[in-house]
Protein backbone atom coordinates (compact mmCIF):
# COMPACT_ATOMS: atom_id res chain seq x y z
CA UNK A 1 0.00 0.00 0.00
CA UNK A 2 1.43 3.34 -1.10
CA UNK A 3 0.50 6.41 0.98
CA UNK A 4 0.59 10.01 -0.25
CA UNK A 5 -0.29 12.72 2.28
CA UNK A 6 -0.80 16.33 1.13
CA UNK A 7 -1.71 19.05 3.61
CA UNK A 8 -1.98 22.55 2.17
CA UNK A 9 -0.70 25.66 3.96
CA UNK A 10 0.61 23.70 6.96
CA UNK A 11 3.94 22.33 8.06
CA UNK A 12 3.62 18.85 9.50
CA UNK A 13 6.41 17.46 11.60
CA UNK A 14 7.58 13.90 11.07
CA UNK A 15 5.96 12.61 14.29
CA UNK A 16 2.52 13.79 13.16
CA UNK A 17 3.00 12.27 9.73
CA UNK A 18 4.10 8.96 11.28
CA UNK A 19 1.10 8.90 13.63
CA UNK A 20 -1.28 9.60 10.71
CA UNK A 21 0.33 6.79 8.68
CA UNK A 22 -0.03 4.46 11.67
CA UNK A 23 -3.71 5.45 12.06
CA UNK A 24 -4.30 4.73 8.38
CA UNK A 25 -2.50 1.39 8.50
CA UNK A 26 -4.39 0.28 11.61
CA UNK A 27 -7.74 1.31 10.14
CA UNK A 28 -7.22 -0.28 6.73
CA UNK A 29 -5.06 -3.27 7.74
CA UNK A 30 -7.88 -5.66 6.88
CA UNK A 31 -7.86 -4.46 3.26
CA UNK A 32 -4.10 -3.73 2.90
CA UNK A 33 -3.47 -6.52 0.38
CA UNK A 34 -6.18 -5.16 -1.94
CA UNK A 35 -5.15 -1.49 -1.83
CA UNK A 36 -2.69 -0.11 -4.36
CA UNK A 37 -2.52 3.55 -3.43
CA UNK A 38 -4.10 5.98 -0.95
CA UNK A 39 -3.99 9.75 -1.53
CA UNK A 40 -5.01 12.03 1.35
CA UNK A 41 -5.56 15.76 0.77
CA UNK A 42 -6.35 18.07 3.68
CA UNK A 43 -7.46 21.63 2.96
CA UNK A 44 -8.63 24.56 5.09
CA UNK A 45 -12.25 25.64 4.65
CA UNK A 46 -13.31 29.03 6.03
CA UNK A 47 -16.80 29.07 7.55
CA UNK A 48 -18.66 31.90 9.21
CA UNK A 49 -20.29 29.87 11.98
CA UNK A 50 -17.60 27.43 13.10
CA UNK A 51 -14.35 29.18 12.19
CA UNK A 52 -11.84 27.40 9.99
CA UNK A 53 -12.54 23.72 9.39
CA UNK A 54 -10.40 21.07 7.75
CA UNK A 55 -11.67 19.02 4.81
CA UNK A 56 -10.08 15.64 4.19
CA UNK A 57 -10.40 14.00 0.80
CA UNK A 58 -9.26 10.38 0.51
CA UNK A 59 -8.80 8.86 -2.93
CA UNK A 60 -8.16 5.10 -2.88
CA UNK A 61 -7.06 3.02 -5.85
CA UNK A 62 -8.24 -0.60 -5.80
CA UNK A 63 -7.39 -3.16 -8.49
CA UNK A 64 -10.43 -4.29 -10.47
CA UNK A 65 -12.74 -1.76 -8.81
CA UNK A 66 -13.28 1.94 -9.49
CA UNK A 67 -11.49 4.51 -7.36
CA UNK A 68 -13.13 5.33 -4.06
CA UNK A 69 -13.30 9.02 -3.13
CA UNK A 70 -14.50 10.10 0.32
CA UNK A 71 -14.70 13.61 1.78
CA UNK A 72 -15.18 14.61 5.41
CA UNK A 73 -14.87 17.79 7.47
CA UNK A 74 -13.47 18.10 10.97
CA UNK A 75 -12.25 20.52 13.63
CA UNK A 76 -8.59 19.68 13.06
CA UNK A 77 -6.47 17.51 10.79
CA UNK A 78 -6.73 14.33 12.85
CA UNK A 79 -10.49 14.68 13.35
CA UNK A 80 -11.09 15.19 9.63
CA UNK A 81 -8.94 12.18 8.71
CA UNK A 82 -10.64 9.97 11.31
CA UNK A 83 -14.09 10.88 9.99
CA UNK A 84 -13.01 10.26 6.39
CA UNK A 85 -11.51 6.88 7.34
CA UNK A 86 -14.72 5.87 9.06
CA UNK A 87 -16.69 6.71 5.89
CA UNK A 88 -14.11 4.87 3.82
CA UNK A 89 -14.47 1.74 5.96
CA UNK A 90 -18.22 1.84 5.41
CA UNK A 91 -17.80 2.12 1.63
CA UNK A 92 -15.21 -0.68 1.55
CA UNK A 93 -17.46 -2.93 3.59
CA UNK A 94 -20.32 -2.36 1.15
CA UNK A 95 -18.16 -2.97 -1.93
CA UNK A 96 -16.55 -6.14 -0.61
CA UNK A 97 -19.85 -7.59 0.61
CA UNK A 98 -21.39 -7.01 -2.82
CA UNK A 99 -18.43 -8.64 -4.50
CA UNK A 100 -18.58 -11.67 -2.18
CA UNK A 101 -22.32 -12.15 -2.80
CA UNK A 102 -21.92 -12.04 -6.59
CA UNK A 103 -18.84 -14.16 -7.46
Amino acid sequence: MKLKLIIKDRLIHSGMKASLAKLLNNTLAKYALHIRKVDIHVDDIPTSQHGPLKECKINMLLPGLPNIVVKAKGKNIVHAIQRALKSLQYVLLQKYQLKQLNP
